[in-house]
């Protein structure tokens, strides 16, 4: 965070005396190389997440209840580490109204816990007897490890109408961005050998206890932000380069449109922030390549309130859907970047 606000800081200060300096349309890339591509490593950290069941549809029309609480599982609970370490490649390609920019990473993650009390979760697939199945539980008191291959992206195209300045001194470049941000788990939890088959909720759902579950899950979330750049020559080989930016999403839609299954379709409110900043320098190789180093931090943060959709009662006692939930997660990362620029 004290990094984000000091480059900040430096970007009003810049900001201001570049206001009166002559303004143009678009940037000014004369003599500019303008695409670049980089390798980036640093860390996750701060990583933390809820998901709490709040109530059922069938239980509020006075229908039958599930036979089971609504239940509460953390990050912290389940014994995944808050931080973790990120490999990833970035790129960025300007043109004089339009730049856009990627990041991908993979990171890693492990946790070997004791349950404190019965976790029911459901899982891509976990099998009993050559039989697939659903649903797990681990058993309180048991020991159980999970892994998980975690992969992210972030795409933003910038909009760049104006500038301040010129290529040749300090130009100050505005914009608004559209964004795209993904991630995905590849996730795998060892709860010792699968015992047997029970049934958990109403209607029952069959659980295997213990085994070993796996599966896939992942998210879309778009994005609309605004940002700036202040881009300094420090000497005739050197140039100076920060960046700042804040992106949000407000949304009343249904899970299906994040890229998010379920076995019944539900209708979700999201409530999105994300901010960052990025400091490079450049440093003149040669005429055709230059080389970047520097660092950026991000940080993310999300509620969403996922419910049932409205339905009549009839359906609604058919289908005996589960608990709505709350979900919440936080999460930031600073990484190192070293590349070319072309």
């Amino acid at each position: 965070m004290k990094i984000l606000f000091s480059l900040i800081s430096t970007v009003l200060l810049f900001s201001t005396a570049l206001v009166h300096a002559q303004m143009q349309w678009g940037r000014d890339l004369e003599d500019r190389k303008t695409f670049s591509v980089g390798l980036t490593m640093g860390s996750v950290f701060g990583l933390d997440g809820e998901v709490q069941e709040t109530s059922r549809p069938i239980e509020e029309i006075g229908g039958p209840t599930s036979g089971a609480p609504p239940e509460d599982y953390s990050w912290k609970e389940l014994g995944f580490d808050d931080s973790f370490f990120t490999i990833g490649i970035a790129m960025e390609k300007m043109w004089k109204y339009i730049t856009l920019q990627a990041h991908a990473s993979h990171g890693s993650l492990s946790v070997s816990s004791t349950a404190d009390r019965n976790y029911y979760i459901g899982v891509g697939e976990v099998s009993f007897e050559g039989r697939d199945y659903e649903y797990m539980v681990i058993p309180e008191g048991e020991r159980f490890s999970g892994d998980i291959e975690a992969y992210s992206f972030d795409m933003r195209m910038l909009i760049t109408p104006i500038s301040f300045g010129a290529a040749d001194s300090a130009q100050f470049t505005p914009w608004i961005h559209l964004g795209l941000f993904g991630f995905m788990a590849d996730y795998e939890i060892d709860a010792g050998p699968a015992q047997r088959v029970t049934q958990y909720e109403n209607p029952p759902r069959d659980y295997v206890v213990g085994g070993r579950g796996s599966g896939i899950s992942g998210l879309l979330v778009p994005e609309l932000g605004i940002g700036a750049e202040l881009s300094v020559p420090i000497t005739d080989r050197v140039r100076l380069s920060l960046q700042g930016h804040a992106a949000f999403l407000k949304y009343k839609g249904s899970n299906s449109d994040f890229g998010v299954s379920s076995r019944n379709e539900k209708a979700v409110d999201v409530n999105y922030l994300t901010f960052g900043a990025r400091a490079l320098l450049e440093v003149e190789l040669n005429d055709r390549v230059n080389l970047i180093a520097g660092v950026e931090f991000q940080y993310w943060t999300g509620d969403a309130d996922v419910r049932a959709k409205d339905k009549d009662e009839e359906v609604i006692l058919a289908l005996r859907e589960k608990f709505d939930k709350e979900v919440s997660f936080e999460m930031a990362s600073l990484v190192g970047i070293v590349g070319l620029r072309f």
